[in-house]
């Protein structure tokens, strides 16, 4: 896979994938327009997303009623590096039967933006 970033001026991108593209941007008092979420939060975005995807396809699977199904996704930056240090994930599914709540997290927690924050993949940045 392949992701493209095109710098659009001041703090605004667009990123590119496949046939769809998102704006990435910075708040006002930070210098952005505000037209799209931060890198952080795009990052929050991703892992609730994928909780989520996991967690709904499971219950589909299950025969769990998914009305309701929500994820929120908290995140405290912290400094020395400057980084994300913690994630806290909420996952909301009213009709989940108590027997099943095991499986459920089991199955949040396999996803693959989970695993790969949790086992982090070689990165390589090279400037051309």
């Amino acid at each position: 896979m392949r992701m493209q970033i095109a710098y659009d001026g001041g703090c605004r991108f667009t990123a590119a994938c496949r046939s769809h593209t998102i704006t990435i941007d910075q708040p006002l008092d930070n210098g952005g327009e505000d037209s799209g979420m931060t890198p952080p939060e795009l990052m929050a975005a991703s892992l609730a997303g994928c909780i989520a995807h996991y967690v709904a396809r499971y219950c589909t699977q299950a025969g769990i009623d998914t009305t309701g199904l929500a994820v929120g996704c908290d995140w405290q930056v912290m400094d020395d590096p400057k980084r994300i240090g913690s994630f806290t994930v909420e996952v909301e599914l009213p009709e989940l039967p108590a027997n099943r709540r095991k499986a459920v997290e089991r199955v949040a927690n396999q996803c693959l933006i989970h695993a790969t924050l949790m086992h982090p993949p070689l990165m390589n940045v090279i400037v051309k």
